[in-house]
């Protein structure tokens, strides 16, 4: 038989979705045999390079204090601070997003001129905000980590993802409002992506 079955397992922070379309791309290309040569690759060293020629600390520090100075604690849902344990006494509920209910958001944030992940963000800050009991909340997000990764980003293989807190005030705005916002906040962390709060 001609069939081939292949299984690939890794860690999402390894293979983001743009690194896996590479692998699935050059994978398929060599197993139906495809003779042109395959982009260069680009050394992970160029995109750490690059990285840090970016934005300095000096700068993600000022930025982060700035969004970050005044908060004194976290956002807990509920009050909740002991969380260890083996998950055994948690209730779970799940509801389908189907491809409707995604177009319609995705046509709303176009409406407005924002991502989808502004509308989604700002979802979660508002439920967020409901089960702390709080107007302002923290959470965080995670970056792709490959804008401003230099030439060669958009095929290199490589950990580029960054989670980093995202401060929404919702206090008196209404969801317009508060996605603009939102928006305005995640296009200005943006720029700090490879920021290390370490």
């Amino acid at each position: 038989s001609q069939r081939v079955e292949a299984v690939l397992q890794f860690h999402h922070i390894v293979l983001d979705h743009i690194a896996m379309q590479v692998v699935h791309e050059e994978l398929r290309g060599y197993l139906l045999g495809q003779s042109e040569p395959l982009p260069a690759s680009v050394p992970y060293r160029n995109y750490v390079a690059q990285a840090r020629l970016g934005v300095s600390e000096a700068e993600h520090e000022a930025f982060f204090r700035a969004r970050l100075g005044d908060i004194d604690e976290p956002s807990l849902p509920f009050g909740l601070r002991e969380v260890q344990g083996d998950g055994q006494a948690l209730d779970e509920a799940e509801v389908a997003f189907d491809g409707a209910r995604y177009g319609r958001l995705r046509d709303q944030a176009r409406q407005l001129g924002v991502s989808t992940a502004s509308l989604v963000h700002l979802a979660w800050a508002r439920l967020l905000a409901v089960a702390c009991g709080k107007d302002r909340v923290v959470f965080g997000t995670v970056l792709l980590g490959r804008l401003q990764g230099g030439e060669g980003s958009e095929r290199a293989l490589g950990m580029f993802i960054n989670t980093l807190p995202l401060r929404v005030d919702l206090d008196g705005l209404g969801v317009r409002d508060g996605v603009l916002a939102t928006h305005r906040e995640l296009s200005a962390l943006l720029v700090h992506e490879h920021a290390s709060l370490a």
